[in-house]
């Protein structure tokens, strides 16, 4: 009779760790900030026509809601960890407390989810949320259920929003630099022309002129979550690195530019023109604005917040798209990363659940699964067509 062996686990080490993610991170997003400040700064000169003196004021406004939003991290994970925690009396407890707990990180992907009119006091606030609610409450890092910097964000959202809601807007932020004469790039997100109905190839000619403009982060919105062409760089070298896995950005976006795409051809918004052929720049319009690029990257990634296996991560990644586009096509608020994530967050344990083991093929329950789930996305996205004005 053969016997089997027992040890001590885990048998096979992935090469992934906290610390190799939480290393690989900041070498994507800390000088992702650098190019934030710097993008305001041409947005401000080049598009909206401002001064160089003026464009150093945006600039120096943008420069501070990042360092402010860093800053609370940190200090609210100091304060929590010296009166709560007890975990350190002097600066070198102080200092390798802050270096296994990663505040900084929390705070400038927190920051870089803010519009750079967002007020100090605010942003302030939310780093304290994002840091006791979301993540030392819990017990601090690999405990919390949220990502904590989308409770800081939604935490301010909710609370603060006639503030918020505001501040994108570049005439009401700045009110010297920019008057109410300026560019119409400069009143509003673009996903907040979706509050009006869908976006015509021509309306969005007629403002945003290329999609340049919305590769680059040239238009109001979020302070890095603008920055495509960034976001996009920075996924492909997390990818290489394998620090995260590159088919939940990819199946996020991806279900999301598919629905849009589906929405924009039932409500005839094709287009004999350009990207308005087959109205193909409709989903890359959903795809290049707002926080979807960004959350998908660096928030549906986490590993402490998603699922574990890569069938639940997949899970993870269509469920966060289609509320995000549920949100975006038939809710009143022009975003809904942010409350994808977290919604599905909460349901990560659960997927776990029904995830985990070393099960080979599939199981009857898992296509049942599969099946319901691909007709909860065409039953979404016709609804989404019909209730917008389309028709097949």
């Amino acid at each position: 009779m053969a016997k089997i062996q027992v040890d001590s686990h885990p048998h096979i080490h992935s090469g992934n760790s906290a610390h190799k993610y939480m290393f690989d991170l900041p070498i994507t997003t800390y000088p992702m900030a650098v190019v934030a400040v710097l993008i305001q700064f041409i947005f401000a000169t080049t598009i909206l026509g401002a001064s160089f003196a003026d464009g150093l004021i945006v600039a120096l406004r943008a420069a501070l809601v990042l360092f402010t939003g860093v800053f609370s991290c940190i200090a609210a994970e100091s304060i929590w960890w010296y009166f709560v925690g007890k975990k350190y009396n002097d600066f070198a407890g102080w200092f390798r407390i802050m270096a296994t707990t990663y505040p900084s990180i929390t705070g400038m992907l927190y920051a870089l989810a803010l519009p750079i009119g967002t007020p100090l006091y605010v942003v302030l606030i939310g780093g304290f949320v994002a840091t006791i609610v979301g993540k030392t409450i819990f017990g601090g890092v690999g405990q919390n259920i949220f990502n904590p910097a989308l409770v800081g964000r939604a935490f301010i959202t909710i609370a603060f929003a006639s503030l918020i809601g505001g501040a994108v807007n570049y005439t009401e932020v700045f009110p010297n630099i920019f008057g109410s004469s300026t560019d119409a790039i400069a009143s509003a997100s673009p996903l907040g022309s979706l509050n009006e109905g869908l976006l015509s190839y021509s309306s969005f000619k007629a403002i945003y002129g290329s999609f340049w403009k919305l590769f680059l982060g040239l238009y109001p919105s979020a302070l890095g979550e603008s920055l495509s062409f960034w976001i996009i760089g920075a996924f492909i070298y997390l990818s290489i690195k394998k620090t995260i896995n590159w088919f939940v950005p990819v199946i996020y976006v991806g279900l999301v530019f598919v629905m849009s795409w589906a929405v924009a051809l039932m409500t005839g918004l094709s287009t004999g023109d350009g990207l308005g052929t087959l109205a193909i720049y409709f989903p890359l319009f959903q795809v290049l604005s707002g926080g979807l690029l960004f959350g998908a990257v660096f928030m549906a990634t986490e590993p402490v917040t998603s699922p574990i296996t890569n069938r639940g991560r997949a899970v993870f990644a269509v469920y966060a798209a289609i509320i995000t586009f549920a949100i975006r096509m038939l809710g009143n608020a022009p975003e809904g990363v942010m409350y994808a994530i977290l919604l599905m967050n909460m349901f990560s344990p659960l997927i776990d659940n029904a995830f985990m083991g070393q099960r080979k093929g599939t199981s009857v329950k898992e296509i049942v699964f599969w099946i319901v789930t691909v007709a909860l996305i065409v039953i979404i996205t016709i609804y989404a067509g019909f209730r917008l004005g389309g028709s097949f």
